[in-house]
């Protein structure tokens, strides 16, 4: 550490022990690292601030914010401002940020000011934020939270000491969001589905949903707008419902690609059907036969049009000029997920999540030129190392796919595959979230499999025809897995509980539900005959659990039940039971608190 940079930490110690209070505390300052501890960071999000001198970077593991002096590429300080945060954006006056709190469901207003960091104002938005977006005049920001599914919109007035935050109103989606842009100056808003295809645009003068399309796509990973604004660039994947998970379909990419979408934005905000909106549209592929690209993460357009994508699955980020042009790709670290282009945008910041780094790349030269280490890192543990696992496309055939790929976040993209999971092909499957699933043996829709590590194993081995793997990385893979807790319940997160809940709760032991789907986790260790039959004959199912089936869509072993209320109003389950509407709305509202 240099002379200069060791009296810019003590000058901000002096601080510190003058008189702080908790971290986090509104008008507090958070503690101050000058010895940065050995702690896993895992940054998410990155931001430029002080006219690109500086980079901020929001570490989600461990609720700090590292300050990165760009000219010497080296960590300069860090501030305990949270507990975890998902996303970080700069005001335009260049003395305050904001600063997503994620695992405390807050928004955070950071004073930036002669080497010191701390919260001046913070307000509670809707549970589970992951992003954030800020207007250009820096007046309001928008905060997407993926399990409510809610957008808060809050005005950024200004103060006599600095700024305050005020809700303005709250956004109903229809989807769980995750990655959002505005489209120019205006006010429109694009909000992209965290686990599938949907796409949203909100006005947000009006504070209304204009309209909800669907891509054939999932895993949306990044959103940029061209230069000229007329092109919104959408990195994400592409299951193929009609393959299966055989070596040749994996290997020649008809199984799940990984491309990058290009949609006018005209087509995009006009009236029109799904089918309207992709024939205007290209789809440019990422990787190709033994150099797959899995799990594309973030993407954005340096100063020549080009575009830039981090490939998450394989460690590498990708440049490249459009349609039949050749890709640069080089290698990063482990798990590329943010990128912050410097002002100039000759250069990229990817925040490689899984190493606790930021990698510097020359745009122009397509090469690694600097690495920052955000602080020391203690051993991993099991379960970390799975994590990391988890995230790896380079355990599948060629690099195409990760877990994350069809299992976002440890979830499901609600898709549909065909793979060896219950012992044959002919019969594709809903994919299984895997939140919970530690708790809920056995394994496959069918119940054969009960061990996790065995399902690990296979999954590697058949579904992403990669190697076989070491029994210590299936055993690490098993103990990240099991630290995946439930989703929450949904009808908790966004409204009241009123009295359909007790009128549900009451019909699901009147009709005998919990045979089957047992509390605590809803499920049974047995396979049930409730009147379904899949193309190959199979008729005995394995019960999911019903722990967080609200954020699970759509339902049954083969998806045929669209939404919740259609398992009973439609589909008569199990057994062609039937039940009024007014039944079938108060089971729902009694599942959507599980």
């Amino acid at each position: 550490m240099s002379l200069k940079r060791n009296a810019f930490l003590h000058g901000a110690t002096l601080l510190l022990l003058g008189g702080a209070c908790q971290p986090g505390a509104t008008g507090a300052e958070p503690p101050l690292v000058a010895t940065l501890p050995t702690r896993v960071r895992q940054p998410v999000a990155l931001a430029f601030g002080d006219q690109g001198t500086r980079l901020f970077v929001a570490n989600r593991r461990s609720g700090s914010l590292s300050v990165v002096d760009a000219s010497t590429m080296a960590v300069v300080a860090e501030f305990d401002v949270g507990r975890g945060l998902a996303d970080v954006a700069p005001l335009p006056d260049h003395h305050h940020l904001l600063v997503v709190d994620q695992a405390a469901d807050t928004l955070l207003l950071l004073k930036d000011r002669d080497g010191s960091i701390r919260v001046v104002d913070r307000i509670e938005v809707g549970p589970d934020p992951v992003s954030l977006s800020v207007s250009i005049d820096g007046m309001t920001c928008v905060v997407a939270s993926r399990w409510s599914r809610r957008l808060t919109v809050v005005e950024i007035s200004k103060g006599s000491e600095h700024p305050t935050l005020t809700l303005v109103r709250t956004l109903e989606l229809p989807f769980s969001p995750r990655r959002m842009i505005r489209l120019g100056e205006g006010s429109r808003l694009v909000v992209a589905d965290a686990f599938g295809g949907k796409l949203a645009v909100v006005d947000l003068e009006r504070g209304a949903i204009e309209s909800v399309r669907s891509l054939p796509a999932h895993n949306i990973g990044g959103l940029a707008l061209s230069p000229d604004g007329r092109s919104l660039l959408v990195a994400h994947q592409v299951l193929n419902p009609l393959s299966m998970s055989r070596f040749e379909d994996v290997h020649w990419g008809s199984m799940l690609s990984n491309p990058l979408r290009v949609l006018r934005v005209d087509r995009l905000l006009a009236s029109g059907t799904d089918s309207e909106l992709l024939r205007g549209s290209r789809l440019l592929r990422l990787g190709d036969v033994g150099n797959a690209a899995g799990d594309p993460a973030a993407v954005a357009f340096d100063r020549l049009g080009n575009y830039v994508v981090a490939l998450a699955g394989v460690g590498e980020v990708a440049i490249g000029a459009g349609t039949g042009e050749p890709l640069h790709r080089l290698a990063v670290g482990r798990r590329p997920t943010a990128i912050a282009l410097d002002p100039q945008r000759t250069k990229a910041y990817v925040a490689d999540t899984a190493d606790d780094v930021i990698a510097v790349v020359s745009l122009g030269a397509a090469e690694r030129i600097g690495t920052i280490r955000l602080g020391p890192r203690p051993e991993p543990s099991r379960a970390d190392r799975g994590e990391s696992l988890f995230f790896d496309a380079r355990l599948s055939h060629d690099g195409w796919m990760s877990c994350q790929s069809c299992h976002t976040d440890g979830h499901t993209t609600g898709s549909k595959i065909d793979t060896l999971g219950d012992g044959s092909f002919g019969a594709p499957k809903q994919i299984p979230s895997l939140l919970g699933v530690g708790s809920t043996p056995p394994w496959t829709w069918l119940g054969g499999v009960d061990r996790l590590e065995v399902q690990v194993r296979k999954s590697i081995e058949t579904t992403m025809q990669g190697r076989r793997p070491s029994d210590e990385q299936v055993e690490d893979l098993a103990a990240y897995l099991r630290t995946l807790a439930s989703p929450p319940a949904t009808l908790a997160l966004v409204s009241p509980v009123d009295p359909a809940v007790e009128r549900g709760r009451a019909l699901f032991v009147a009709r005998e539900c919990a045979a089957c789907h047992a509390p605590p986790h809803y499920t049974t260790t047995e396979c049930y005959d409730v009147g379904l039959i899949d193309e190959v004959g199979n008729h005995m199912f394995n019960p999911p659990s019903l722990r967080g089936i609200g954020v699970r869509a759509p339902l049954l072993h083969d998806g045929r039940a669209k939404t919740l209320s259609d398992v009973f109003a439609t589909h008569h389950h199990p057994h062609d039971a039937q039940f009024s509407l007014q039944e079938v709305a108060d089971l729902v509202a009694f599942l959507k608190t599980l």
